[in-house]
């Protein structure tokens, strides 16, 4: 009797791949597991897209301001990411702004260890001392982790009225930090103190449920183009809504990156549905609050 050994072969053949590749998958982990500069890596419990909608409401703050702390200094800042004036330049000027929800829009000025240059972002205040903002603003692919950063909550110019805060810790996700891929650019972080108890903070939440397309939206923030730190503001309606991604023809600029896409809900107040990162010749984008997003700016306020 012949035996043909043949199609053993041929299973063993595909039962390795099969290993090779989730021995590879594993290897390179979950793109939406949390990392921290400090070296914490966590894996948030996602409960997957069938969740119900997850809501963080805002806070409107105390208002208390540091007596209009003026400061002289004027740091050129460049930008990490481009975003685009969309046809006519409509931003506004925001002044002053201590008001709510412009007290909880935050200036950042970043450093990298690798790099001689100074850049500037945007984010903004989710609780006491946690402020969302773009994966790139606090993990950069040349450079790595960010060396040191320092927020200025609702900066008018030469004013700081409400002070200046250095970061302690970065956040951000694998999916960015390993992989550099734009669906994750996203991250947080944490400051000194708790001014958000006086600057107020922004809501978070999902748009599961339905579609945000042609929902009115705003993206508040600190172009480098304009005179340095002074806030602007333009409104539009959402353009798309992709899994990852929402798309708006919002103006914006360099150093805009991480600036909230936000909705004044009624049941949540000023609400961040993305965060700005970058743009293009026919629209810009943010990273839409998923689930994931939603569960790991959770935890990151936590901590």
């Amino acid at each position: 009797m012949k035996v043909v050994f043949k199609p053993l072969l041929s299973f063993s053949v595909i039962l390795l791949s099969v290993l090779l590749f989730t021995a590879a998958a594993e290897a390179k982990g979950n793109p939406q597991t949390s990392v921290s500069s400090s070296g914490e890596e966590f894996e948030v419990n996602h409960n997957g897209p069938s969740k119900t909608q997850q809501i963080s409401p805002a806070f409107e703050g105390t208002g208390r301001t540091k007596g209009q702390l003026t400061e002289n200094s004027q740091v050129s800042l460049k930008s990490l990411k481009p975003s685009s004036i969309i046809g006519t330049d409509e931003r506004i000027r925001i002044s002053p702004t201590t008001s709510f929800p412009y007290s909880a829009t935050v200036q950042l000025t970043v450093k990298y260890s690798g790099s001689s240059s100074t850049f500037g972002c945007t984010g903004f205040f989710v609780n006491p001392n946690t402020i969302v903002t773009a994966g790139h603003c606090v993990y950069d692919q040349d450079n790595g982790w960010a060396s040191t950063i320092t927020a200025a909550p609702g900066r008018n110019g030469s004013s700081y009225p409400y002070g200046s805060y250095s970061g302690t810790m970065f956040y951000s996700v694998k999916g960015w930090t390993e992989s550099g891929d734009t669906n994750y650019d996203y991250g947080a972080i944490k400051v000194n103190g708790s001014p958000g108890n006086n600057t107020g903070w922004y809501g978070y939440r999902t748009t599961n449920s339905s579609s945000p397309a042609g929902l009115s939206s705003s993206v508040t923030g600190y172009p480098c183009d304009k005179v340095s730190g002074s806030m602007w503001s333009d409104s539009k309606p959402i353009r798309s809504a992709e899994t990852y991604k929402l798309t708006y023809t919002t103006d914006t600029f360099g150093c805009q990156s991480g600036s909230p896409v936000y909705h004044n809900y009624s049941d949540t107040g000023q609400t961040a549905i993305a965060i700005h990162t970058n743009g293009g010749s026919s629209y810009n984008q943010g990273t839409r609050v998923t689930n994931n997003v939603f569960d790991n700016i959770k935890y990151w306020s936590n901590q």
